[in-house]
């Protein structure tokens, strides 16, 4: 059987990662640089849906750039990502 779940990832640094079984997505922006997510410029405060909630089932890769353009400051550099994913469970 299999079940949708919430699952919070909060990234701090550039990454590239896939994420399979996803239902919904949204990203924001939490922190003070702007980030490139998966082609979507976001600055501070910005929040954008990758996946939406249609019933359908997606996989994404979640490639993450942060600006360098305040390399050596003290920005905060942080998105959250949520999303719901089905997961398979056993009896």
């Amino acid at each position: 059987m299999k079940v949708s779940t919430v699952v919070t990832v909060v990234i701090k640094e550039n990454t590239n990662v896939p994420v399979y079984s996803v239902t919904t997505m949204e990203v924001f922006n939490v922190g003070d640089v702007v980030v490139v997510f998966n082609g979507a410029t976001l600055k501070a405060g910005e929040r954008k849906t990758i996946v939406v909630a249609d019933g359908t089932v997606s996989d994404v890769n979640l490639d993450v750039t942060f600006s360098e353009d305040f390399a050596g400051m003290a920005y905060v550099k942080r998105i959250e990502v949520i999303y719901k994913k089905l997961v398979e469970c056993g009896n």
